[in-house]
């Protein structure tokens, strides 16, 4: 567990200033060590602070979501580049293919009740003449989306689109040699997709601008119920999620408290039958605008206070967290049913390393549902961590940072061309991402080779 964990929704337990939360949050040094010399202070001081420094990574605080409350979002916040520090290709290593799974791009919301259920409550309270001038601009905002949305349920957005390319141009950029044709070099590329319009779009969106930047390059599309074992099938999500969903709810109604927010919007509330309900499906339904942001509507977040919005993402995480994450009490199966992906991404590598594909990149759109487990199942630090309580989830694991949307999972192969040694670097939205593997951020490929099939084996 994080130090700090225990923090987060633990009796409702939020400090109205972020940095004063955390000070008493902090365990003095005399406290935690008994010290007997001043070397070995030192050496558990530093294994503090590398443990202090992996759980912040993860973590989401007050302040990121009062500087961004799109941030709030969870699954449904766009994708955000966040460059880390990356550390230099090692010497004499040149990059030579890709493998890759990407989480569609933004989308409209997928459900048309996320739309119509908190508008048909907006416009009864209109035509009873009870809705404050905030209730008002929120019905106006409200009327405004889902006008837009209809018809488009769950379809990708020109945002969607836009993420793709830049991804894509990133990509071409950062490992140019990958996609060289010079010298009639042959660039390869095999690109799939589940048969869900928004990933197939993606796709396309990637695929177009990779092509803009190199028409040479030979690219393939598919997207087909044969590759479905591997791109998107999740039988254990699927069993479990009634059962998470409902201790997400419970959690939900337990913490949370309506009573201002239903007053700045309402003159009368006591009409509204489920405050809890419709508070979080305002929070949804703000939080979806920026996925749509082509609409030109702005969000409504300021509805909520600060602390109010801290606590629907720490709720909304924790909701994730049970459906699809690597929670103690159904994160092993669901977890467990990325393994056909990454036996797909270790093969499908092998045959290339090996020289008997010419492949370049392989391209995979699919859906959160398989992003969140796959890091988990790898043990990427800040995407895999397992807690004791779900007060301390939002201390460890946070989703808008493990599968935004375009999530993407990047394994990008390095051979030095004298030895023939081979390294991988492992990126998770474009960020290193830290395994439990010797020799990264570029681990040796039999290494990260040998640990990936311990995991599907």
């Amino acid at each position: 567990m994080c130090i700090g964990a225990g923090i987060g929704l633990a009796g409702a337990h939020f400090f109205d200033k972020p940095c004063l939360r955390y000070a008493a949050a902090r365990v003095p040094a005399t406290t935690v060590f008994h010290m007997t010399n001043r070397f070995t202070l030192k050496v558990r001081l530093l294994a503090l602070l590398l443990l202090t420094a992996a759980c912040a990574a993860a973590q989401t605080t007050p302040a990121e979501i009062a500087e961004n409350p799109e941030r709030a979002a969870g699954i449904y916040h766009s994708y955000e580049y966040l460059p880390g520090p990356a550390a230099p290709v090692p010497a004499g290593y040149t990059p030579f293919y890709i493998s890759h799974y990407s989480r569609h791009g933004s989308r409209y919301h997928a459900s048309a009740s996320t739309y119509t259920e908190p508008l048909e409550i907006l416009r009864k309270a209109a035509g009873e003449g009870i809705l404050t001038p905030k209730g008002r601009e929120v019905l106006a905002k409200a009327e405004s989306l889902a006008a837009g949305a209809e018809g488009r349920y769950g379809d990708l957005s020109p945002r969607g689109v836009a993420e793709h390319r830049a991804i894509a141009g990133r990509m071409y950029a950062a490992y140019s040699a990958v996609f060289s044709t010079r010298k009639g070099r042959v660039c390869r590329i095999e690109s799939r997709s589940t048969q869900v319009p928004r990933c197939m779009l993606s796709m396309a969106a990637f695929n177009e601008r990779l092509k803009e930047l190199n028409p040479a390059i030979r690219i393939t599309r598919d997207a087909s119920v044969r590759d479905f074992s591997y791109m998107a099938y999740g039988p254990s999500m699927s069993a479990s999620s009634a059962a998470a969903l409902k201790v997400a709810d419970s959690l939900f109604g337990a913490r949370m408290n309506p009573g201002r927010v239903m007053k700045s919007l309402f003159t009368d509330p006591a009409g509204i039958g489920d405050p809890v309900k419709l508070m979080r499906q305002l929070y949804i339904l703000t939080s979806v605008i920026q996925d749509a942001d082509h609409l030109g509507i702005e969000p409504f977040y300021d509805i909520f206070t600060d602390r109010e919005l801290y606590d629907l993402w720490a709720c909304e995480n924790v909701r994730r967290y049970l459906q699809m994450g690597p929670s103690a009490r159904f994160g092993d199966p669901i977890v467990a049913d990325a393994k056909s992906l990454l036996r797909n991404i270790v093969e499908t590598a092998r045959e290339v390393v090996e020289g008997r594909s010419d492949l370049a990149a392989s391209l995979r759109f699919g859906h959160d549902v398989f992003v969140i487990p796959l890091v988990a199942l790898l043990g990427v630090e800040g995407a895999s961590a397992r807690v004791e309580s779900l007060d301390d989830v939002a201390s460890a694991w946070s989703v808008e940072k493990v599968s935004p949307m375009a999530a993407n999972v990047q394994f990008v192969f390095f051979r030095n061309a004298k030895t023939g040694d081979v390294r991988v670097r492992v990126l998770l939205n474009e960020r290193d991402a830290r395994l439990p593997v010797a020799g990264g951020p570029y681990y040796p490929w039999k290494d990260l080779e040998q640990y990936c099939e311990s995991l599907y084996e």
